[in-house]
This record gives C-alpha cells, sequence and structure tokens, in this order.
C-alpha cells in the first residue's frame, strides 16, 4: 500500500509539473503573438467580411459594403454616397488623380447625393463633377465600342446590324431604304453618315451641359428623375411635368439612373437633325488630327435650348469659369 500511495502521489507532482509548464509555453506563444508583427515587421492577416451577415431586427448589414472607403479610398459603397465628410475625400482624391494624370475607378453612382444641397458651394461642385465625371467617360466608352461594331457589321456585310445602326442614329432617308437589295453606293452613303454620327462627345461640354441643366445637381429634375441634361418628351406618362407648367404638352425625361441619362443625351446630340454641323464640324476636327474642344464644339449648339446662341454663350462661360478644360484628358482604370 506505502509504495502504491508513493506512485501515486508521484504521478500527481508530475502532472501538475506538466501543467505549469504547458500554460507557460501557451503564455509565451500568446506573448510572442501579439509582439511579432512589431518586430518583425509582419502584415497582419485581412479578413474579408463580405459574406458576414448579421440580423439585428431584421436589417441586414454588409460589413464590407460599409467600410468600403476604408480599404480603397478610390471606392465608395451605394451608402457612403449620402455621408458628407467621406464623399468631400473621396471627391478631393478623385480630382487630384485627374489633375496628375492618373486613372480614376469606375464609380457609376446610380443617383446624385440627396443631400447635395447642404454642401458648400465649392463643395458641391467638387462632389457633382466627381460623380458625372466617371459616368461621361462611361458613355463615351460605350459610343466608341458601338463604332467599333458598326464598323465591323460592314466589314462582314452584316445588312442586319447595318439597318439596326441605321435605325438608331436616324440615318437619312431611312424609311426608303430597302436594306433587302442595297447597292454599293448605298452602303457607303450610309457608313459615311454613321462614322460622322457614332463618335464621342467633348468632355467639358458634357459636364457644363450637366450643370446649367441640371443646376449642379440639385434641381427637381435631377433628384427625382435622374434626369442630367433636361431632355423632353411628348409622352407625358413617363416624364416629370415642369411644377409651373402643368398644363404644358411636354414633360422633361425621367431615368432609371445617371448612366442611362447620359446615354440618350449622347444618342440625341449625334442623331438629331438639330446637330448636323456639329457633327460635322467633330469630323472635321478629327480628320485633321485635331483635339476636339468642348469650348469649340458648344458654338454648335444654339438648337438645343429655347434661348437660342444665348445658351452657347452659357455653356463656354460655364466651361472657361469652371475651368472644366482639365477634365479633357480624364481617363478611366483599365
Amino acid at each position: 500500500m506505502l509504495k502504491k500511495s508513493k506512485l501515486v502521489i508521484s504521478i500527481t507532482n508530475n502532472i501538475k509539473h506538466f501543467d505549469i509548464f504547458f500554460i507557460i509555453i501557451l503564455m509565451i506563444l500568446i506573448f510572442i503573438g501579439f509582439l511579432s508583427p512589431k518586430i518583425f515587421k509582419l502584415q497582419s492577416p485581412v479578413f474579408n467580411f463580405s459574406l458576414v451577415k448579421r440580423d439585428l431586427g431584421k436589417i441586414s448589414i454588409n460589413i464590407d459594403k460599409l467600410n468600403k472607403f476604408k480599404i480603397n479610398k478610390n471606392y465608395l459603397s451605394s451608402e457612403q454616397i449620402n455621408i458628407r465628410d467621406i464623399v468631400l475625400e473621396w471627391s478631393n482624391r478623385l480630382v487630384y488623380n485627374v489633375e496628375n494624370d492618373i486613372a480614376i475607378a469606375r464609380m457609376y453612382f446610380p443617383h446624385l447625393p440627396k443631400n447635395i444641397n447642404e454642401f458648400e458651394t465649392h463643395e458641391k461642385k467638387k462632389v457633382f463633377l466627381s460623380i458625372i465625371l466617371p459616368i461621361a467617360l462611361r458613355g463615351n466608352e460605350l459610343v466608341l465600342e458601338e463604332r467599333q461594331l458598326m464598323k465591323a457589321a460592314f466589314l462582314s456585310n452584316n445588312i442586319y446590324q447595318i439597318e439596326n445602326f441605321a435605325r438608331k442614329y436616324k440615318v437619312k432617308n431611312f424609311k426608303k431604304i430597302n436594306f433587302g437589295n442595297l447597292t454599293t453606293s448605298n452602303l457607303i452613303r450610309i457608313k459615311e453618315e454613321l462614322l460622322t454620327k457614332i463618335n464621342k462627345i467633348p468632355i467639358s461640354m458634357i459636364l457644363a451641359q450637366s450643370i446649367i441643366e441640371s443646376g449642379w445637381g440639385s434641381s427637381r429634375f435631377a433628384q427625382e428623375g435622374n434626369a442630367l441634361f433636361g431632355e423632353w418628351t411628348w409622352n407625358t406618362n413617363v416624364g416629370i411635368k415642369p411644377k409651373r407648367n402643368l398644363d404644358a404638352n411636354f414633360a422633361v425625361k425621367n431615368f432609371k439612373n445617371l448612366l442611362e441619362s447620359m446615354n440618350s443625351y449622347i444618342l440625341n446630340l449625334n442623331s438629331h437633325p438639330a446637330y448636323t454641323e456639329m457633327r460635322k464640324f467633330r469630323a472635321f476636327e478629327y480628320k485633321m488630327g485635331k483635339k476636339i474642344s468642348g469650348y469649340d464644339t458648344a458654338n454648335f449648339l444654339n438648337k438645343y435650348a429655347e434661348i437660342g446662341f444665348e445658351y452657347v454663350t452659357k455653356i463656354k462661360n460655364m466651361i472657361k469659369n469652371n475651368n472644366l478644360y482639365r477634365f479633357r484628358d480624364a481617363k478611366l482604370e483599365s
């Protein structure tokens, strides 16, 4: 019995010593874990919480979405567009990138901030331009892609696509053209007209018109209908009627998002007969190897508004007074 008792005591003491040794080792490991990133300059692991959601009284919170700007200063989440301080920091960064020939992020917000009128005037201007610029660049990018598709249609003699482009861009005497029996001379004429029509619009002019027509994004049409350019429609069921003229037979077009408004505006300038001279000027300038100036192109927009050439002066002053030339060479990141 004595030997057995001594054996039990010995085993118990060994277990205690092992426990103490294990605890010491564990504490050392924890201590190293805290200090090693600083001592050895190791980066802390980054965890992606984009799929983590918490149910807080039926409200689903996407952690990654709310912290998007903290992770990458070039991007905002849809929630952050209405957070003043974050939007200001983001817009400052975007303008800085443009002025230093750095490609800007592909941020296409569906609508303007609801609190844009709460900003100081200079802040409001910068925020508005920061939101519209990427959308304008994307609109031009899309029309240049369409230009390439049009050229490919003629190379492959795809009459179906040629007819679609001719319809969309309102080729002269479209309804009288027999696309089932096109002559070579007809094809050449249609192609030349489409080459003149399907092309990009100067960025400074886009920005100037969006400013004038939307009141720096604060107009009712811009806020309620994403209407950046005050385009009219005679289908009053799908537009917003002016409050001062509820009996008007027209309305201002509304859009699902800002990019849709931008694309409609670009198509309008590229297809409407009122801007034929503008398109001829643009084609001539490109043929001469020149860069297209929004200031000069604006000379042909006297038919855009009822005030005629006074509208041209407004656009040119807007470009000049707000130094919109600086955005001419802005580009989107690849």
